[in-house]
């Protein structure tokens, strides 16, 4: 047997036996720009032929812990000791490396016990949880042991969780990163992020801001802000338009409404953001992006999800499950240790998300949901309460389902939005008082203002009750909930996505027309509405014999739609019996 460490000319071999068992459920699968970027800590088995039969790979999550990764032996010399002496190997060359902990997550539990390791507890890594296990498909049900070997017995070895932080030790894995693009929005937390990312990955950091509503106060001196934080290059694009035409006005079609009241504002924003990451990441030849989302929310399932859609080769680096930052204290500490310029302000107790869809409130007083919401947390809309005494009417025009117009005035996607969202906040529209179910499997309580997005589904709505025919309505309402989900889920870049637009778009051809609104204190009322391909016809409806029906006809279907039921009664009083829905004889009830 030939042993020795990988060179360039092995990557597509190990590629090849990698992904042969990460189908098999073996391994977890690996990329060629992840085996080439660490390299120099792969072994693999050589066979006589000249043929690479075996594999594995020593994965560092701190200089003091590493994993036995990748093991894979091609199944024609299974049972001939390459497993066994390729990780005696590695084991070797951890001890020259001087590596005190080597641990592997495996289901041959015999096989590694054999080589010295002990089953242990996968808690005592909490590297690898939270960078692995966290986001693993079937982590509620694993079947895999954590074993571990310390290379040096007679060397103390200090536990995982209280080993010193020093520059450099946080890094999750020895793959070298040379230029990320960083999701920035200004904040306290991002703008941290841009030194850290230097500090510990040793790369350049890309700031990306997406203009997608939030205000002109968000983006005043942003990009000296990214610049002075280290940054190397800033991108700020206005991508409204984009949002309003490509995303919002989809969704809006859709009818899609989480949990029956989430307009899903924030939802539905970040596979726009992850899109242009990736992009900027290929323009610029980036081979990393990162975000600022934490370890906890869902967030950071929507950001990734996009990034494996879009180009599953780029590192992702979350670095709220990898820094010991846990408080707004030590990201202030942070940034003054690297002179990140930090506005000083009055910290709010909740924590807000703003696009031009929504503003969402978290935290503070609303994490107890006993409590109602105070009246100086909210920041667009007006409280129904101080609304105008006077209704308003707005009339709005569709085409195809996307709306085009606001009191016959033409307007942009985005334009058209904003118009509705100033109007809709006047009146006290669009206030949401939700506790819901994040995908993480926690509930949360939050409150969102949507006055726009709020309207323009009432009006959709009230069009399409009159352009669609009853088993495509109702069956378009079954979609919605689905179709919810996905964008909830962070799961916009699907098949199922991709396929339930096309059907929404399809039943979207009909639905041309106006509609009006009443905005009033917080009610949104449609008081009229009309289309050309309306197919409410009131002499279809009248009640009197005409040639499109017959009130004799109604005999033949009662009878038929009610067969069931009729024979079930029949069954029941066939021998003298009584129906179970009979009526109790009330002659026999004594009168007080």
């Amino acid at each position: 047997m030939t042993i020795r460490p990988a060179i360039h000319d092995d990557i597509h071999d190990i590629l090849r036996l990698v992904s042969d068992h990460a189908r098999r459920g073996d391994v977890l699968p690996r990329t060629a720009l992840s085996i080439r970027d660490t390299l120099d800590d792969w072994l693999v088995g050589v066979h006589e032929d000249g043929g690479i039969v075996a594999c594995v790979n020593l994965l560092y999550y701190t200089p003091f812990l590493a994993e036995v990764r990748s093991l894979a032996v091609h199944d024609r010399v299974k049972g001939n000791g390459w497993g066994s002496k390729l990780v005696q190997a590695l084991i070797a060359e951890a001890k020259r490396r001087q590596v005190p902990t080597l641990f592997a997550l495996t289901r041959a539990v015999k096989f590694f016990q054999k080589l010295g390791f002990a089953i242990t507890d996968i808690a005592q890594f909490p590297q690898k949880v939270r960078r692995d296990c966290a986001f693993c498909p079937i982590q509620d049900h694993c079947d895999e042991t954590a074993v571990i070997l310390h290379t040096n017995p007679q060397i103390e070895i200090t536990p995982i969780t209280q080993l010193p932080i020093e520059k450099g030790d946080l890094i999750m894995s020895s793959q070298k990163v040379n230029k990320v693009v960083l999701a920035y929005s200004g904040g306290l937390d991002t703008s941290v992020i841009v030194p850290w990312l230097k500090e510990n990955y040793g790369c350049e950091v890309i700031a990306f801001c997406a203009n997608i509503g939030q205000g002109d106060v968000e983006l005043e001196g942003l990009k000296e802000k990214a610049l002075a934080s280290g940054a190397s290059k800033v991108y700020i694009e206005d991508l409204r338009h984009e949002f309003a035409k490509d995303f919002l006005f989809p969704m809006l079609q859709s009818g899609a409404i989480y949990e029956k009241e989430y307009l899903l504002g924030t939802s539905i924003a970040r596979p726009l953001i992850a899109k242009w990451q990736v992009a900027i990441a290929e323009m610029e030849g980036a081979d990393a992006v990162a975000h600022g989302a934490t370890g906890k929310g869902n967030d950071q399932v929507r950001f990734e999800l996009t990034f494996k859609a879009l180009n599953p080769t780029l590192k992702v680096i979350a670095p709220w499950r990898e820094w010991d930052i846990r408080s707004r204290e030590d990201a202030l500490a942070y940034a003054k240790k690297h002179n990140v310029p930090v506005v000083h302000t009055e910290k709010s107790i909740y924590s807000r998300d703003a696009n031009l869809w929504h503003l969402s409130h978290e935290g503070g007083l609303l994490e107890d949901p006993v409590n109602e919401p105070e009246e100086v947390m909210y920041q667009w809309t007006t409280s129904p309460e101080n609304a105008p005494d006077e209704s308003e009417v707005v009339k709005i025009d569709f085409e195809q389902g996307a709306p085009t117009a606001v009191n016959d005035v033409q307007l942009p996607p985005a334009k058209l939005i904003a118009t509705l969202n100033d109007l809709g906040a006047k009146h006290g529209v669009g206030r949401i008082d939700l506790v819901e179910n994040r995908l993480v499997g926690m509930k949360s309580h939050g409150v969102y203002e949507t006055p726009g997005g709020t309207i323009l589904y009432k009006a959709h709505q009230g069009l399409e009750s009159l352009t669609l025919d009853r088993d495509t309505s109702h069956f378009k309402e079954q979609l919605a909930v689905r179709y919810a989900e996905l964008v909830y889920n962070g799961k916009w870049y699907t098949s199922l996505r991709e396929a339930m637009q096309a059907f929404i778009e399809k039943t979207q051809e009909t639905v041309t027309g106006w509609v009006k609104i009443k905005l009033y204190k917080g009610n949104v009322t449609i008081i009229g509405r009309e289309s050309q391909e309306s197919l409410y016809r009131e002499d279809f409806a009248t009640f009197g014999q005409e040639d499109v029906y017959d009130q004799s006809d109604a005999v033949g279907f009662i009878t038929l739609f009610g067969l069931q039921m009729k024979v079930k009664a029949m069954q029941e009083v066939s021998g003298g019996g009584k129906t179970k829905y009979a009526a109790p004889d009330y002659s026999k009830f004594k009168r007080d």
